[in-house]
């Protein structure tokens, strides 16, 4: 089953690897990623964070959300992570059970979100569409910190593209 739902550009890193494992006692990272999958040296360098006794995996994004639908993931207490804000979007309307989006960092050059968050009108949108969906969205980098909604910050930076 689905324990969170995580997005960070970094995707598996030692805030994941130590601290989201733990708290959410995951036994699985899955990396949810179409770029990835084309990227033997990057998958490789992911492996290398994965702490002791917890599997990982890697899926595209299609093959990614018909995982976390199928019963095969029922056996497991997932985690998963996406790297970009229009991956986030995907899985949070094709996967059910997504109760909030969690987001540890963006970092691009796009527009100043706040700390760690810069997004593109792309992105904005995506999220903005993850909300209107009724899944909170707001950054969480590590599991002691507050949940920080980000909806009003979303919704000023699409309205300031648009004036």
């Amino acid at each position: 089953m689905i324990k969170a739902l995580h997005l960070d550009d970094r995707l598996i890193h030692g805030q994941v690897a130590i601290s989201w494992t733990r708290f959410l006692d995951a036994n699985v990272l899955l990396v949810i990623n179409d770029e990835i999958m084309k990227n033997e040296m990057r998958k490789k360098a992911l492996k290398m964070a994965v702490p002791p006794g917890v599997k990982y995996g890697f899926r595209g994004v299609e093959e990614g959300i018909e995982f976390l639908n199928g019963p095969e993931s029922q056996k497991y207490r997932i985690m998963a992570l996406v790297s970009t804000p229009v991956d986030a979007a995907k899985v949070c309307k094709g996967v059910n059970g997504i109760e909030r989006l969690t987001v540890g960092g963006v970092r691009k050059k796009a527009d100043y979100i706040t700390d760690n968050l810069n997004l593109t009108k792309e992105d904005v949108e995506a999220l903005l569409s993850v909300v209107e969906a009724g899944i909170p969205v707001g950054m969480l980098p590590t599991p002691r910190d507050k949940f920080v909604n980000l909806e009003k910050l979303l919704r000023k930076a699409s309205e300031n593209r648009e004036g």
